[in-house]
């Protein structure tokens, strides 16, 4: 019976240092004010700074998601790098949002 216990105070501790990783959330906090809400660079930030296009097929076919990550760990231009800023778990979670937006029909 201690043993449960202890086992369940155990979970309930570490459960708060668990969480899911909201890729969309992340996108929107730190990259939907330049390339826009749906990956289109269709913002004003978009369009001064000439933000990529993550909906263009010839974009997404041009590039490895190794290549996205590492975008986004290094920051090209003007972009700011966000390797020291997210987990790697959270920059994954990037590349699947920006992955997402050539899906789109």
């Amino acid at each position: 019976m201690k043993t449960r216990i202890w086992l369940g105070v155990m979970l309930l501790m570490c459960g708060g240092l668990v969480r899911a990783v909201d890729g969309p959330a992340l996108y929107e906090t730190h990259c939907a004010k330049c390339h826009g809400a749906t990956g289109q660079a269709d913002s004003w930030r978009g369009y001064l700074f000439f933000s990529r296009d993550f909906s263009s097929a010839k974009w997404q076919a041009a590039r490895t998601d190794e290549e996205i990550l590492e975008k986004i760990e290094q920051g090209p231009r003007i972009m700011p790098p966000y390797k020291d800023k997210l987990s790697a778990e959270e920059r994954a979670a990037l590349v699947k949002v920006v992955r997402s937006f050539g899906r789109q029909p």
